[in-house]
């Protein structure tokens, strides 16, 4: 029941919003640079939209594993006439789609890719297609992945986990030519006139250093790797969205709770039933022992074979087939005269 956030929704937390509206942000130098934009696991769009502003590229391929989203995503973005793609990015087929609606389009792509590969199987088909189309087509590409180390909680949806050392591999199969960031979480407040009236602050923040422990890396690669923004997004906090946002999280926590307890209560009573049953079943079992014991002191009386045993098992077939053969030969009765 845990609210992983693996869809960015309006009604997603803000600093969690402001997160993912980073990273397109530090992107957008090379979204709008004139070529097409891929936007590969777009989801919603949500983050993408704030980030962009009111700009757009002139082309985009809006690429997810959903249907439904990448509709959500193209009317977010305001730009109906993108192409949509649902596509598996650990499927050669499905990212020669990909290739080949990028190529109605002229110009340099820019391709970024957030929050996806940790949810693949395996990014080897990504990342052997995306540094072809940096090599041959002049691509630049984005992505980034968590840093599950700073989570130190096993997300279910991820089926790679990622650590510092984790990209440090993955920085061993880029091309040469790359650029890496950390992204580092702020804190912040401001203060404004007692009317509420909106102002813009020019913020100074202080970020890196020692101590930081990054919440995602970032790697970029292709020509234009240079170009991303740097710089940091700090957003007013809705409190009644986080409130509500927190509540729900807070319901769903004792939606689970309660959910294991009953399934406690379920599994603990139906180990009563299974004791109960066992020891029904030694009841029987000694029953049928004190029996099988009597039946045998009345053979070993008769001369008889202990039933249960070859030789009374062997003397009860010849039996049925003794009786078996007589039925067949006996005479048959003629009609009367």
């Amino acid at each position: 029941m845990s609210d992983w956030q693996e869809r960015i929704t309006h009604e997603t937390a803000p600093a969690i919003r402001a997160e993912h509206e980073l990273r397109y942000r530090i992107a957008a130098p090379l979204v709008l640079g004139g070529g097409p934009w891929c936007d590969l696991g777009c989801g919603n769009g949500v983050a993408a939209a704030a980030a962009l502003g009111d700009a757009r590229p002139a082309h985009a391929v809006l690429v997810d594993i959903e249907t439904a989203a990448i509709a959500l995503a193209s009317a977010e973005l305001g730009m109906p006439e993108t192409v949509q793609l649902d596509c598996d990015l650990t499927d050669p087929v499905d990212l020669q789609r990909i290739d080949q609606a990028l190529l109605d389009f002229e110009g340099n792509a820019a391709v970024t890719c957030f929050e996806v590969v940790e949810h693949l199987s395996t990014f080897l088909p990504l990342l052997d297609w995306a540094g072809r189309l940096a090599r041959e087509r002049g691509a630049t590409f984005v992505i980034s992945v968590p840093n599950d180390a700073f989570w130190s909680i096993r997300n279910p949806h991820h089926l790679t986990a990622w650590s510092e050392g984790a990209f440090e591999e993955l920085r061993g199969l880029l091309p040469s030519e790359h650029t890496l960031l950390r992204q580092v979480a702020l804190t912040g407040s401001a203060l404004v006139a007692w009317d509420g009236e909106r102002v813009q602050h020019e913020l100074e923040v202080g970020a890196g250093g020692e101590g930081m422990v990054a919440s995602h890396f970032i790697a970029a690669f292709g020509p234009r790797h240079g170009d991303l923004w740097r710089g940091a997004v700090a957003v007013q906090t809705d409190m009644l969205e986080q409130r509500r946002w927190e509540r729900q999280r807070e319901s769903n926590v004792v939606l689970a709770e309660q959910m294991a307890r009953e399934q406690k209560a379920a599994i603990e009573a139906q180990e009563e039933i299974i004791v109960a049953q066992r020891e029904e079943l030694r009841e029987h079992t000694a029953t049928f022992d004190e029996w099988r014991t009597y039946i045998h002191e009345l053979e070993r009386e008769l001369g008889r074979p202990l039933a249960g045993t070859p030789e009374a098992m062997q003397r009860e077939a010849r039996a049925a087939t003794d009786l078996h053969d007589s039925s067949h030969s006996a005479d048959p009765v003629e009609p009367p005269a």
